[in-house]
């Protein structure tokens, strides 16, 4: 099974009150479509999972980033995250007339617990990550235990 980590407020609660800050930073900045700048907050990029019958494809927008600013890692726990940085702007004292790209550390998890570890694959072209995720051959049974 293929799941999307939800962003947990309670979790994670400096976290959750920088995005906040942000969203509300977006809203009083763009007064005309504040909806559009505040799920991007939630979100930083989009990413599309594709079930196949043997495997799990996902592809990822990561425009603009080199490949050595991406990291892809699954640990033992079934997450798998995506975790991509970009560098503050040479322009850090311009006075921007629009200024949309952002930077820092932007990441996506999702937990994933079906996955032969030794076959995984990642390629990265014309700004979009290929992450494939083949499903293991047998799946894990149900244990049932009896009550004493």
């Amino acid at each position: 099974m293929f799941r999307p980590l939800p962003f947990n407020l309670k979790e994670n609660a400096e976290k959750g009150q920088e995005i906040l800050g942000k969203a509300l930073e977006s809203v009083m900045e763009h007064s005309f479509n504040p909806l559009d700048k505040v799920g991007g907050m939630f979100f930083p990029f989009r990413v599309d999972v594709v079930d196949c019958e043997n495997c799990y494809e996902l592809f990822a927008e990561l425009p603009g980033f080199s490949k050595d600013a991406i990291e892809v890692s699954y640990n033992e726990d079934g997450r798998l995250k995506i975790k991509a940085e970009r560098a503050a702007s040479d322009f850090a004292e311009a006075k921007f007339l629009c200024r949309e790209r952002k930077a820092g550390t932007f990441e996506r998890s999702f937990l994933i617990d079906d996955v032969d570890e030794s076959g995984v694959s990642v390629s990265y072209d014309a700004g979009i990550l290929h992450v494939i995720l083949p499903k293991l051959a047998v799946k894990k049974s149900c244990r049932v235990f009896t009550i004493q």
